[in-house]
C-alpha cells in the first residue's frame, strides 16, 4: 500500500502543477491582452510565447493584481485538503471541487484584466514605469516610451521631437499635425534608427519593483 501511495504522489504533484499552469496562463492572457489593448496592440501580432504568458500571470502578483494572491493560495489551500485530509472523498465532492475551480476561472480573468487596464492607464500617464528611447531617423531626433521589444521591432508610445527640426530637416517621422492631447503608438524598425538610448532616469532600486513592472520581452 505505501508503494501505491508513493508511485501516486508523482501523479498528484503533475495533476496540481498543471491546474496551477491553467490558472497562470489565463491571469498571464487576459492582462497582457488588456494592457496592450489599451494602447491599441493585439497580442495576436506580438507573438507572445507560453512560457511569457505564464510568467506575467505569475509576476502581476507584485502589481496591480496583487488580489490574484487570494485566488491562488483558495486554490493551494483546497487542493491540499483534499489530498491530505480528506483522502477518502466521495464522487460529489469531487464533483464540487471542479465546480468551485471553474468559479474561479472568470475570477481570475476579471482581476488579470483589471490589472492590466490600471497598468497601461498609468504607463500612459506621468507615472509611467516605460522606459524613455531617444534616437535618431533621417536629419531629426526624437523621444518617446518603449512599449514593447520583440525582434527588430519596436512600439513607441507618445513619440515626440527631442528638438524642433529645422525647415529643411528630411525627418523619417513626420510628426506636424500630431496632437499631443492624442498620443500614438509607433512601430518603427530598430534597423532605421541610428544613435539610441534607451533612458531610466536615476532613482532608488527596490528589489520587489522590477517584478511589479509589466514584461518588456
Amino acid at each position: 500500500m505505501a508503494a501505491t501511495e508513493k508511485e501516486g504522489l508523482p501523479a498528484k504533484f503533475g495533476h496540481w502543477t498543471a491546474l496551477y499552469a491553467a490558472y497562470l496562463f489565463l491571469a498571464g492572457w487576459a492582462y497582457l491582452r488588456h494592457y496592450f489593448g489599451v494602447f491599441g496592440v493585439n497580442t495576436g501580432w506580438l507573438d507572445l510565447g507560453l512560457n511569457d504568458t505564464i510568467a506575467q500571470g505569475f509576476s502581476v502578483l507584485f502589481g496591480t493584481g496583487a488580489l490574484l494572491s487570494v485566488v491562488y493560495l483558495i486554490i493551494f489551500l483546497l487542493s491540499l485538503g483534499i489530498e491530505v485530509f480528506w483522502v477518502n472523498h466521495s464522487r460529489k465532492v469531487d464533483v464540487g471541487v471542479a465546480c468551485c475551480l471553474v468559479l474561479f476561472f472568470p475570477v481570475t480573468f476579471w482581476v488579470a484584466m483589471y490589472a492590466g487596464i490600471s497598468q497601461a492607464n498609468t504607463d500612459r500617464g506621468n507615472k509611467t514605469s516605460l522606459p524613455t528611447i531617444r534616437f535618431a531617423a533621417g536629419s531629426c531626433t526624437y523621444r518617446g516610451k518603449v512599449v514593447f521589444v520583440k525582434g527588430e521591432s519596436l512600439y513607441i508610445y507618445d513619440l515626440a521631437y527631442l528638438e524642433e527640426p529645422r525647415k529643411s530637416a528630411v525627418c523619417s517621422f513626420d510628426l506636424n499635425g500630431v496632437s499631443p492631447e492624442v498620443p500614438q503608438l509607433w512601430l518603427v524598425r530598430s534597423g532605421d534608427l541610428k544613435d539610441v538610448r534607451v533612458v531610466h532616469y536615476q532613482k532608488e532600486a527596490k528589489p520587489w519593483s522590477f517584478y511589479a513592472d509589466k514584461p518588456r520581452l
